[in-house]
Formats: structure tokens, C-alpha cells, sequence
């Protein structure tokens, strides 16, 4: 009797420890599935922060529903105001340039040291993009760089020394670099959002538009603080608030959401299932015919993919989403990115091209009222002619959507290129105030449209493991430009004469020609190396 009472005790405790195992194990796989559900919520995380981290990292890898289309407008609009305060500051520089040069007693070439200390700070923010993006993510970072922005002008209100001024420059380079996409900083996360969300071209375009936005209400303030106010500098107080309320804007309706966290239940564009159903196809047709996918030709394997009696368009999207679950790609880590676009020679290509267009863009806003001043006899009222002119560019960016989308992203750049080209000969061979105010805006009008017609052949020829940090380098390169640019314009200016400003532009723009010629028109198929 007691050894079967022993014999029981025993089983019963063999089962008691199988339960309990079976408990932990449970445990063990919940707590798997939900680190899971947090890397597909934010699959940069898991490649770049510890398990234990700080609130702000665990926040950041939290699994958060798919955005509403409530959610997604709203995200929308802290883009636009991104972009917005990204072309504040390069609309107001314009009309107080005559200000600072007799304020601090310095001529053009001084004064264009502060497109350099903005490039200085535009490129320590480049570097460290990928780093701190794949850390606090975009919400967080748009949010640091308008703070950092609002630093910079506090700098520039005080009226102190003109190096204290560089600093506030440099600041605000460093604010651009984080804002997110545009025209000439590292505005890759706007961009490369803007690039996936629903009605990507027109709200590309959208976007790039606020930019002008920003550049043409800022001159109607700063314009009359010139005019009218003894201590002018006091305009980057304004400057200053601008920036904060962005922040706040961008902090609410964000969220402190990732880019994953804002678009990455989005489906995908139509020619990015289109690449994903060839690949499925010619994978279901290696299983069945090894020799015969072998042998064939990628134009082969392309006209199979587009036929319909191989496979109807929804199996091609099942097999697709099969693969994806059975097959995942390897995440890449953020220093494989940074080699596989430096790989890449569109990359150079573009930030070459990038590096010409932003500089004449911006070399051209900054010094026109200096030019219709001395020039064309204009008073500090010609700074309202910078208005004109990133009004016009605003302006291009909207009216001329179904303009672009007609001619297609390539055809509409070399179009309207040469059109601005041949405006600036007019303004170089006349010589009348209204006559070159009209035409400025009007170079406005068809340079605008030009940027997210770029951007969009960087979202279509590139891959997308690269395209967003591809857009930073370019936005980079960009800062580049509207720091070297202007800088030129000042030296040969002190040499020459503000004259000197029409011929330069020119030349800018027959280079962004030949330059454009050189970018790749067909998709990039990313080469995941072992590094």
C-alpha cells in the first residue's frame, strides 16, 4: 500500500513539473511573439538598441495599431509645417541681407559665410541621420530638429558679434538637417514618407510646395522690419516662435510615431507589387522548370511575369505575401545601408545635380533684392520681390502637377530647366525694375516643380532599402550647394559686382542640364552584399 501511495505521489509530481514547464514555456513564447509584433511595428529598432533600453526606446518599438485615415491626414500636415519652416528661413534672409551688410560693416563675401556655417551644421546632421533616426525615429527627430531651428534664431535676435551669428546659422543647418525633406537640407524622412503615403506624386508635390510657401510669407515680415525697424535683427524673434509652434504641431500630431509606425501598414505602390509578383513568378517557375528559368533571358522572364495565362494578378499577390511570411529578406543594419548607397553610382549622380539646382535656387533667392537694388535702382521695398519669386515657385509646384505628370518626371525637369534658363537671359539683357521683378517670380514658377519631380525618380529608379538615406545624401549635397553657391556669388560680387549675379545663375543652369542627363531613367535592383 505505501510503495503504490509512492508510485502516486511521484506521477503526480512529474505532472505538477510538466505543467509548470509547459506554463514558462508558454510564457517564454508570449513574450517572443510580442517582441515580434514590436520589431514588425519598428523593424530599425530591433537592429540598433539593446532589449532593455529607456522609456523613449521602448515606446519606440511598441506594436501600434495602423494609422486612420484621420491619423494619416494629420501626419500629412506635420510634414507640410516641416517643410514650411524649412523655407522660412531662406525666404527672410533675402530683404534683411542689405541690413546685415551695413548692421555688422561687412561686405557680400562675409556675409555668405553664414550659408556656410548652415551647410557646416546641415552635414553633422547628415552623418549622424541613419543613427539617430533608426534610434528616436521620425516624430521625435522632426520635433529635436525645429527646437534646435528655434536655438539658432535666439542666437541671431541678440544683435550680438557677427560670430555669434554663424553659430545661430549653424544651429539652424543642424535644425534643417533633422526636419525632414527638403529642397536642400537632408530632408530625407519627409520625403521618403511623402514618397509612400496614398497619392504619393501630387502629395510630393504638396509638400515641397509648403517649402514655398514658408520662403514667401516670410519676406512680407522680415521686409518690413528692414524697412522700418532701427534693430532688425529682432525679426528672428519671430523666426524663433514660428519654430517652436512647429514643434508642437509636430509633437501632436505624430505622436513620436516611427516611420514604420506612420506608414508601415500602408499597402504597397502598384510598381512595387509589380516588382514583387515578377520575383514570386519566376520563383514558382524555377520549382517547376529549373532549366527553363535558367536558360531564359531577364526580358524573357519579364514578358512571362506580364502575361496573365500564367499567372491572374491576385495569385501573384498571394504567392507574393506567401513568400514574404516563408521567406523574410535579412534586415539590413544602418551601416550596410550607408555602403550600399555609397555603392551605388546614382547616388553621386544625384547629389551632383542636387548640389548645382539647390545652389542656384537658393544663390538666386538670396541676393535678388541685393541685385534689383544696386542693379535696377530698387529701394528696401524690392525685398517684396522675394516674395514674388518663392510665391511663383510655390505657385509651379501646384499648378503645374498635371503639367508634370503628363510629360513625365524626366521630360517636365529638362522643360522646365530650360525655361528658367532663358527667363534669367531676359533678365540679364534688360534693364527695367518691373520688367526683371516679373520675370524672377515667373523663374520661380518653373524652377519649383523641378525638386519632388526628382524626388519622385529617387522613390521609382532606387531601391528601398537605400531610397530614404539616398534623399539625405542628396538633401546633403543640397546644403552643399546653397552654402557653396551663394558663397561664390558673394566673392565674385566683391570682384565683379552684383551684376555678376545673372551670368552665374545661367551657367548653373546649363550644368543642372547636362547633369540630369547622367541619372539613371530605369529601376536600381538592390544588391544585398555581405559587409
Amino acid at each position: 500500500m505505501d510503495s503504490d501511495r509512492i508510485e502516486v505521489h511521484r506521477r503526480t509530481s512529474r505532472a505538477e513539473g510538466s505543467t509548470h514547464s509547459l506554463e514558462r514555456g508558454g510564457k517564454d513564447m508570449e513574450l517572443e511573439q510580442e517582441q515580434e509584433q514590436m520589431t514588425e511595428a519598428n523593424p530599425l529598432a530591433s537592429a540598433s538598441t539593446p532589449a532593455k533600453s529607456t522609456l523613449l526606446l521602448k515606446r519606440l518599438r511598441r506594436k501600434l495599431p495602423p494609422p486612420s485615415d484621420t491619423r494619416l491626414m494629420w501626419i500629412f500636415v506635420a510634414l507640410m509645417v516641416t517643410m514650411l519652416l524649412l523655407g522660412w528661413n531662406d525666404g527672410s534672409l533675402g530683404p534683411l541681407l542689405p541690413f546685415l551688410q551695413r548692421y555688422y560693416k561687412i561686405n557680400y563675401l562675409i556675409i555668405s559665410l553664414s550659408w556656410l556655417c548652415n551647410f557646416a551644421g546641415g552635414v553633422f546632421s547628415g552623418l549622424a541621420y541613419i543613427h539617430i533616426t533608426d534610434r528616436i525615429g521620425f516624430g521625435f527627430a522632426a520635433a529635436l530638429g525645429a527646437l534646435v531651428q528655434a536655438i539658432g534664431y535666439a542666437f541671431m535676435s541678440t544683435g550680438g558679434p557677427f560670430a555669434l551669428f554663424l553659430v545661430g546659422s549653424g544651429f539652424l543647418g543642424f535644425g534643417f538637417g533633422f526636419m525632414a525633406s527638403q529642397i536642400r537640407r537632408n530632408i530625407a524622412q519627409v520625403n521618403n514618407i511623402t514618397s509612400r503615403l496614398p497619392n504619393a506624386s501630387t502629395k510630393m508635390f504638396i509638400v515641397q510646395a509648403c517649402f514655398g510657401l514658408g520662403a514667401t510669407v516670410s519676406p512680407f515680415i522680415s521686409t518690413p522690419f528692414a524697412q522700418h525697424v532701427k534693430r532688425a535683427y529682432l525679426y528672428f524673434l519671430v523666426a524663433m516662435a514660428v519654430a517652436l509652434a512647429g514643434m508642437v504641431i509636430i509633437l501632436v500630431t505624430v505622436q513620436g510615431r516611427t516611420e514604420a509606425q506612420c506608414v508601415g501598414h500602408l499597402p504597397l505602390k502598384e510598381d512595387e507589387k509589380r516588382s514583387a509578383g515578377e520575383s514570386a513568378v519566376l520563383e514558382m517557375n524555377d520549382h517547376q522548370d529549373k532549366s527553363t528559368v535558367q536558360g531564359s533571358s531577364a526580358a524573357q522572364a519579364l514578358e512571362i511575369a506580364e502575361d496573365p495565362r500564367v499567372l491572374p494578378p491576385a495569385a501573384i499577390i498571394a504567392v507574393t505575401e506567401e513568400r514574404s511570411h516563408q521567406d523574410p529578406a535579412p534586415e539590413l543594419t544602418s551601416g550596410q545601408k550607408v555602403r550600399m548607397m555609397l555603392r551605388e553610382r546614382a547616388t553621386w549622380t544625384l547629389m551632383a545635380y542636387n548640389f548645382v539646382y539647390v545652389g542656384c535656387e537658393v544663390g538666386l533667392g538670396g541676393y535678388l533684392t541685393s541685385f534689383l537694388i544696386h542693379e535696377r535702382g530698387g529701394t528696401a521695398a524690392a525685398g517684396y520681390a522675394t516674395s514674388g519669386y518663392w510665391g511663383g515657385l510655390t505657385l509651379g509646384r501646384v499648378i503645374l502637377i498635371p503639367v508634370t505628370n503628363k510629360l513625365g518626371y524626366q521630360t517636365a525637369i529638362y522643360t522646365y530647366t530650360a525655361i528658367a534658363l532663358v527667363l534669367e537671359i531676359i533678365i540679364w539683357q534688360t534693364r527695367t525694375l518691373i520688367g526683371n521683378a516679373v520675370c524672377f517670380a515667373l523663374v520661380g514658377v518653373f524652377l519649383g516643380p523641378i525638386y519632388p519631380a526628382a524626388l519622385m525618380v529617387i522613390s521609382k529608379i532606387l531601391p528601398d532599402e537605400i531610397r530614404g538615406g539616398v534623399m539625405g545624401l542628396t538633401g546633403t549635397a543640397g546644403g552643399a550647394g546653397a552654402a557653396a553657391m551663394p558663397f561664390v556669388t558673394g566673392a565674385l560680387s566683391d570682384r565683379f559686382g552684383i551684376w555678376i549675379l545673372q551670368p552665374f545663375t545661367v551657367a548653373l543652369l546649363g550644368a543642372d542640364l547636362i547633369l540630369w542627363f547622367l541619372v539613371p531613367t530605369k529601376r536600381i535592383q538592390a544588391k544585398r552584399r555581405q559587409t
